[in-house]
């Protein structure tokens, strides 16, 4: 049931963008709901200064998908995976030499190398962090693949090494339990 309810959210983000980026005035007439989505915040007026920036951007993405240039990935969400706040830890790791911790520090490569507009230029931070597009898209989740630490240069993390097993070791696993050759 929370795939179906996952995949109804992002249609629903899609149709909703979709609409405002082919109406125009969509995005300003429905900006409460605008800048829940982006910044999980209804007082649109807060955010007012980045919607216009929002609607060039939102057009910036539409031609990468349209060319097939966004490196298969930056654009990539499955429907029905659920929201994250995090990266997948069975994947991916800190490395050794960030000195941040958790946080992603003063880094801001992923942002500026899409030209994001949710970014604060001035503080470095993302207005939008934790929205419903930082969780349901790519932000929260970043990274998945190899491909996106190296198409952003991302400092901090490491792709978990693939297990290798022995061809002895993986039969036996393979085998069902209590069975015997």
């Amino acid at each position: 049931m929370d795939r179906i309810k996952w995949a109804a959210a992002r249609l629903t983000f899609h149709a909703y963008i979709a609409f405002s980026l082919l109406s125009v005035a969509g995005g300003l007439l429905t900006a409460p709901i605008m800048t829940w989505y982006f910044f999980g915040d209804w007082r649109f007026w807060r955010h007012f200064s980045v919607g216009w920036k929002l609607f060039c951007h939102g057009w910036k993405m539409v031609a990468l998908i349209l060319r097939g240039d966004n490196n298969g990935f930056m654009l990539s969400v499955p429907l029905t995976i659920p929201p994250a706040k995090a990266p997948d830890k069975a994947i991916v790791h800190i490395a050794p030499s960030w000195e941040h911790g958790a946080s992603c520090g003063s880094c801001t490569r992923c942002c500026k190398e899409i030209g994001c507009p949710v970014l604060d230029q001035e503080s470095g931070l993302c207005r939008g962090y934790d929205s419903f597009f930082w969780r349901y898209f790519n932000c929260g989740r970043f990274p998945t693949i190899q491909p996106e630490i190296d198409y952003y240069g991302c400092p901090k993390w490491l792709m978990n090494p693939e297990p290798v097993f022995a061809p002895a070791q993986a039969a036996t696993e393979a085998q069902p339990a209590g069975a015997t050759e």
